[in-house]
């Protein structure tokens, strides 16, 4: 009895409990129709506290969407359940995005679902996804060339998205429905073999069971649970790696590709797959996209669509995030008074006499930080200087560098972020670079053992303490005077 079969899997997999508050996906098709009375049953007979609601989207794609979504509500009515509406364009949607029509429909239904779900409290969202396309889908990955990730398919429980369907293949709840003589919505384009997935499910799957496996549906549903559980074991490992290989500030991910060639094949791929996730929520990439991250040389981009583009710099994968050009700016300043910019960067200035910087036993030993300050030998610095936005060829010698080295070359193998690049100043005395915010000191302006003067440069922020500068700026030249 197909009743029974669900009521045991939902039990046995521990899906949702005999108190749960489900919000329960629904096209009106077939499945959605099958997944409603199941538990309108298993509520009657068995779980009576079990809590419900509907949840329809109108994706707005198919002539008969309006009559679909008014099905869907007379069945709440008729069955005393609550129901939410949604609706979308999802052609617009799709074509402002630059995502295809399957992929911009499962975003903004489940963002419905989610917002629904929401207003009912519920514990859990339930799709109808049944056995039949577990195995559709996994074939689909095979064709496209998948791995492990690939193979499970569709995720019997995601979050608090749960697919109670699973054990059920769609000829068992059309007989369910035929039994019980339950209406439900028919979708036209199910029978249209432009779609892959109707081709499999209407022409492969039938001439698999016929001429190699009848169970050929079972089993590549056991093959994606299989993967599921795999997948689940290797999860804590892949975590634990995914903090060494990523740059670990929030707000700019990058990927450490030079560490990924040293990996085992595998594991690299799962980490660009899940990169790629993170950075623009991409899924369902091919194998010869995955390699196509992983072979990237230096300077060389991935992209998918003008707005998702990646580019490999100094081993680093990273984002290139679309910026406005910014307007090339020239000040003079005497450092007198603060120095703002139209970025709302501040800077200050102040000069410091060697001979009262506090002895090295009264401070504690700070890693000083190009990025918020530097330290010039006052005696070489010709005032006032000059700040300017960066400009193409600019080169200066860095700080222990015999030679000079450009400037954008030096940002980037920093990982300093292409849009902060763009809008860093630039220091110059005499018409020559002594500091970009950043990078270390220009070896011609740096403190030596001679110098008695320093000009101290700082980027100002709410938590700027003058104390703290005089630690950092002790630390940077405590080699010459200790």
């Amino acid at each position: 009895m197909i009743y029974q079969k669900f009521k045991k899997f939902v039990e046995a997999e521990k899906l949702f409990s005999p108190r749960s508050r489900l919000l329960v996906a629904v096209s009106g098709g077939q499945d959605s129709v099958a997944l409603v009375h199941l538990l309108v049953e298993l509520k009657k007979k068995d779980w009576p506290q079990l809590q419900m609601a509907l949840a329809h989207f109108n994706h707005k794609l198919r002539k008969s969407a309006e009559e679909d979504e008014l099905f869907v509500g007379n069945l709440a009515k008729e069955l005393g359940l609550k129901s939410f509406t949604g609706r979308a364009d999802v052609k617009d949607f799709a074509r402002k995005k630059q995502l295809n029509l399957e992929e911009a429909a499962r975003l903004k239904r489940y963002e419905f679902l989610r917002k629904a779900a929401s207003k009912f409290k519920a514990d859990y969202i339930l799709t109808a996804h049944t056995m039949t396309d577990q195995a559709e889908t996994v074939l689909m990955k095979i064709f496209r060339g998948t791995g492990l990730e690939g193979l499970q398919g569709i995720r019997l429980k995601a979050g608090n998205i749960v697919r109670p369907l699973l054990c059920l293949e769609r000829r068992e709840l059309e007989d369910y429905l035929r039994e019980n003589h339950l209406g439900f919505r028919q979708d036209e384009t199910n029978e249209d073999e432009r779609f892959l997935r109707n081709k499999i499910r209407l022409k492969l799957i039938p001439l698999l069971q016929k001429e190699f496996d009848p169970a050929i549906t079972a089993h590549l549903a056991e093959t994606a649970l299989i993967a599921q559980g795999e997948n689940e074991a290797l999860s804590p490992t892949v975590e634990k790696i995914w903090t060494k290989v990523t740059g670990g500030d929030s707000s700019h991910l990058e990927l450490n590709l030079r560490k990924l060639e040293k990996m085992p094949p595998g594991l690299a791929r799962r980490l660009v797959r899940k990169y790629l996730k993170a950075a623009f929520g991409l899924e369902s990439l091919t194998f010869h996209q995955t390699q196509a991250v992983l072979t990237l040389q230096d300077g060389q981009k991935f992209s998918r669509g003008r707005r998702q583009v990646l580019v490999r710099e100094a081993g680093w994968l990273r984002k290139i995030e679309k910026t406005k050009q910014p307007k090339d700016f020239s000040f003079n300043w005497d450092g007198r008074s603060p120095l703002r910019l139209s970025n709302g960067l501040e800077f200050v200035a102040r000069f410091i006499s060697v001979k009262k910087l506090p002895p090295a036993r009264r401070l504690s030993q700070l890693e000083f930080d190009d990025a918020k300050r530097c330290c010039l030998d006052a005696s070489k610095v010709t005032l006032p200087l000059e700040v300017r936005n960066r400009r193409p060829g600019d080169k200066y010698q860095p700080l222990g560098l015999r030679g000079e080295k450009k400037i954008k070359e030096s940002l980037r193998e920093r990982r300093i972020p292409q849009a902060e690049r763009d809008v860093l100043p630039v220091f110059l005395s005499g018409g020559k670079i002594a500091w970009v915010p950043g990078l270390p000191v220009s070896e011609e302006f740096k403190v030596t053992r001679s110098t008695e003067r320093i000009l101290l440069i700082e980027k100002k922020s709410a938590q700027t303490d003058p104390v703290e500068c005089d630690k950092g700026l002790y630390n940077q030249i405590s080699k010459f005077y200790s």
